[in-house]
């Protein structure tokens, strides 16, 4: 979201009666509801719930932020990757205990309350949680996120880069203030006395126990495609699952694959049509037999009426010999294609155990993959913050020293404008530079603080000559000249 000067010169003040949010609330959970809920639970182990909430809508809350549709949405795949956030009470992040987690998020146009926004799919496990859920106690709920802006709505200035002086909630000139929300990164969702978003709470309870059954009978499903070259997952179409499988992984998808597009439908219909060519034939058979022998009996009875009745009990006896011999061999190759095709089945039925596995098994390391090269990248900023925290402060240095030296590039020059033009130099350059002056300075100290040894010093003007003998002589003679 851009917000230019122009616009905020240009801005309408809109009057604190036209910002007031008020929406008619959509009952939550009903106490008959409650009720039915708590018996129908009431004989079921290891109860846990799947509930689906409200938990943010798009607009100000009563603390005076705001979310927009482009910050929920933009911060979405943060509520479940890369891992499921928590669910918590009164947003204690540090020492308290998960009570269940989020399971789905998604952002919807429509919600009950008549708001778009956020909503989560929970489970939550915590035995106290889904007794105080089922009793209404736990039922509003609150986010708890960060963001990569926070936008002053008086002066537009972006409060994660600069201080602005206005306080949410206070007015300035007729306009209240509040902060746009830029993206929402989630970190959990908590259960609260007292919402900030008055129509974030719980919509839909569902008690399932050990057994897997539910009071509404529904089942969640994994639906996955698979064609070739092709492994996804309906939830996620954009990721191709394919790409990431190894080798031996693949050729197990590319033989489903190839099954399948044959698979137990054709199968069963090829069956079926075998059964039929089969009864067909021996249909054929028959009457072909039937046919023959009666010429047969007709001729031997024109050649020899004795024996009649002996002759057609022959024939028949015949028939049905050849018709449970053909019945027999063809029962028994049914049989054995049937045995084939449950092979097949159990066969098929193992490959989708192992690649599910091996799926499972891709997808969590991926997930640690994707967290492990978040945190390089969160140590490599730290290590870049660093070393240009220590570069300034070896420019300042250096200018710093220059100044108590006196040095005339930075006499009347702007002690920030030097520290930013010695930091265009290379850490090296700066190095032999500190060096230099930190030389410099020592040798001005020490000859500042040199001196001659006072007692050694000699007045040459106060110096007296060597007395000579004339000037003995000359002593002498008036000291005695008056005498």
């Amino acid at each position: 979201m851009l917000y230019t000067i122009e616009e905020h010169q240009n801005k309408k003040l809109v009057s604190k009666n036209a910002l007031e949010e008020n929406t008619k609330l959509v009952g939550k959970i009903q106490p008959d509801t409650v009720k039915m809920l708590n018996e129908s639970a009431k004989d079921k182990k290891n109860r846990k719930l799947i509930v689906k909430m409200e938990a943010i809508h798009v607009g100000k809350t009563r603390n005076s932020t705001y979310y927009t549709e482009e910050g929920l949405k933009g911060g979405l795949k943060s509520w479940t990757q890369p891992y499921n956030k928590p669910v918590l009470t009164h947003h204690n992040q540090y020492n308290g205990e998960a009570i269940g987690r989020i399971l789905k998020a998604e952002y919807a146009e429509q919600t009950l309350s008549g708001k778009s926004g956020l909503m989560f799919t929970v489970e939550i496990t915590d035995p106290d949680a889904v007794e105080k859920v089922l009793d209404g106690r736990y039922q509003t709920v609150s986010i708890g996120a960060s963001t990569d802006k926070v936008t002053c709505n008086i002066c537009g200035t972006d409060r994660t880069q600069e201080y602005c002086g206005h306080f949410p909630g206070d007015t300035y000139d007729e306009q209240q203030c509040h902060f746009i929300i830029g993206n929402t990164f989630g970190r959990e969702v908590s259960y609260v006395n007292t919402p900030a978003d008055e129509n974030a709470g719980n919509r839909s309870v569902e008690v399932v126990d050990e057994s897997g059954s539910n009071t509404n009978e529904q089942v969640n499903m994994e639906v996955i495609q698979m064609a070739e070259g092709l492994y996804q997952n309906t939830e996620n179409p954009e990721v191709n699952l394919y790409e990431h499988l190894n080798e031996d992984v693949k050729q197990m998808v590319d033989l489903l694959t190839n099954v399948k597009e044959g698979s137990e439908t054709n199968m069963l219909e090829d069956e079926e049509n075998t059964l039929q060519t089969s009864n067909t034939n021996e249909d054929n058979t028959t009457t072909e037999n039937k046919s023959t022998s009666d010429e047969d009996v007709t001729n031997e009875s024109e050649e020899n009426n004795t024996q009649p009745s002996q002759n057609t009990k022959d024939v028949d006896e015949t028939i049905e010999t050849d018709d449970k011999s053909s019945t027999s061999e063809d029962i028994t190759e049914n049989n054995k294609e049937v045995n084939e095709l449950e092979e097949a089945q159990i066969k098929i039925n193992s490959l989708q155990e192992s690649l599910s596995k091996f799926v499972m098994k891709n997808q969590k390391l991926e997930s640690k993959l994707e967290t492990a090269e978040a945190e390089v990248q969160r140590l490599l900023q730290e290590k870049a913050t660093l070393i240009e925290s220590n570069h300034k402060a070896l420019a300042e240095k250096v200018v710093d020293l220059k100044l108590s030296l006196r040095k005339s590039e930075v006499i009347g020059v702007d002690r920030e404008e030097a520290v930013s033009e010695h930091e265009k130099r290379s850490e090296d350059s700066l190095k032999d530079t500190l060096n230099d002056l930190l030389n410099e300075s020592k040798k001005r100290v020490e000859k500042d603080t040199t001196v001659t040894n006072p007692g050694s010093v000699v007045n040459e003007q106060n110096k007296k000559n060597p007395m000579t003998y004339d000037d003995s002589v000359k002593i002498f003679t008036k000291m005695f000249k008056g005498k």
